[in-house]
């Protein structure tokens, strides 16, 4: 059972709230510094992120949430839940909490000086003591579920690439199959796969969206190309059929609510097409009935991933809506039947699609997922309508 917060450590986390917003991301810079020196921990984390100062910046604004909402945490419930599948898909363990709890306290006194008081210490070594046990609590619940599901497995489990697919200039698709040749958990459509990659002096993890229908037997990721990416860069040269990848169970909760009624409009931009391929086929296995609409934007038709995968798709009894926004092509690339629009999607254009019922889905670069955001609660559609997917760390979508 989880030990409550010790009374009277809220007022004064509280009371630090003026100090997060002015400091935070130094303590957290601060704080990933020292936890950086850690090779097991630097690894679950992308240097680039780091070099950027996005993670920084996105744990600076959790902590500064959860200092707002101490009293009662369960208003972060879905931050939390976002947590606990990626630590769960990381295999983040029990012994790695009290590292990371040391580093942010020696943070916050570094960073602070003189007015990090002793009480001020005392009370955020409670406050995370209760977080950390809260989410080691639910992270070996969801492991635990993970390993005993049909297919299922705890930690690390080595997959062989079956098939090596090249859905455009910049994309790469692996098929994975596991060595063992026993079945695999089930995906929910939405959620990712975490690879550990430790080779070629990389020990790193990554995180890549299933982009196949739920399968026991295999698994397909699709892997953009980031010129400046060095993982993304090391699987496009030197991962072929055959290659092997240690690889987590499933996580994630960017999914679509299985029997739902409400249309579903599916926005993408870029490789944030991936998620959505994996959804389409399901809903028209599974839920038929449901009206569904793809919208996708892309510089060039010709760097387009899934053309025919779609085409094929559209000729199905219970065909998904397409719509694809070409920014620079002038002409519908010539192999494609698909709806081809020039031009940029307009959020009033979107929000005539959904219509008053309909959930949004989006997904793609942080600059077009907060654009879209911002635009389309301008317009009025409420918050609960609009779901997202962020590749990297989750920063506010309100951010500026």
């Amino acid at each position: 059972m989880i030990k409550p917060l010790k009374p009277g450590a809220a007022p004064i986390i509280k009371a630090t709230i003026p100090a997060l917003e002015a400091h935070g991301v130094t303590i957290t810079k601060t704080m990933y510094e020292k936890l950086m020196q850690d090779p097991a921990i630097a690894a679950m984390f992308n240097q680039t992120d780091q070099a950027t100062g996005r993670q920084p910046r996105a744990l600076a604004a959790a902590v500064l949430a959860y200092a707002k909402h101490i009293d009662d945490p369960s208003a972060l419930e879905n931050t939390l839940g976002l947590i606990v599948e990626k630590h769960v898909a990381l295999s983040v363990t029990p012994e790695q909490y009290p590292v990371v709890g040391e580093a942010l306290l020696t943070a916050i006194g570094t960073v602070l000086g003189e007015a990090a008081t002793p009480e001020i210490i005392d009370a955020w070594a409670e406050a995370y003591r209760f977080l950390a046990d809260v989410l080691i609590s639910r992270e070996t619940a969801l492991t635990h579920t993970r390993e005993t599901e049909p297919g299922g497995w705890r930690g690390w489990r080595s997959f062989r690439v079956a098939k090596r697919v090249q859905e455009s200039p910049d994309m790469v698709s692996f098929w994975l199959e596991p060595v063992d040749g026993k079945p695999v958990l089930k995906h929910v459509p939405g959620q990712y796969l975490a690879l550990a990659l430790e080779q070629d002096g990389l020990n790193t993890r990554r995180c890549y969206s299933i982009s196949s229908a739920p399968s026991t037997h295999a698994y397909r990721i699709s892997v953009k190309r980031d010129p400046h990416g060095m993982v993304s860069s090391w699987l496009h040269a030197n991962l072929h059929e055959n290659g092997i990848l240690e690889v987590a169970p499933p996580a994630g909760q960017f999914t679509l609510e299985a029997s739902g009624s409400a249309p579903v409009l599916l926005v993408s931009g870029g490789s944030g097409i991936t998620p959505f391929m994996s959804m389409l086929p399901e809903q028209e296995e599974k839920n038929p009935g449901r009206p569904m609409h793809l919208v996708h934007t892309t510089p060039s038709l010709d760097h387009m991933p899934f053309l025919a995968e779609l085409a094929s798709l559209q000729k199905t009894e219970a065909a998904p809506e397409i719509d694809l926004f070409s920014t620079k092509d002038e002409n519908a690339h010539p192999d494609t039947s698909l709806r081809v629009h020039e031009g940029h999607v307009s959020a009033e254009w979107l929000a005539e699609q959904l219509g008053n019922e309909g959930h949004l889905y989006f997904c793609g670069p942080r600059g077009f997922q907060r654009d879209l955001f911002s635009a389309l609660t301008k317009l009025g559609i409420p918050e609960s309508r609009l779901h997202h997917e962020f590749y990297g760390p989750d920063e506010s979508l309100l951010a500026a």
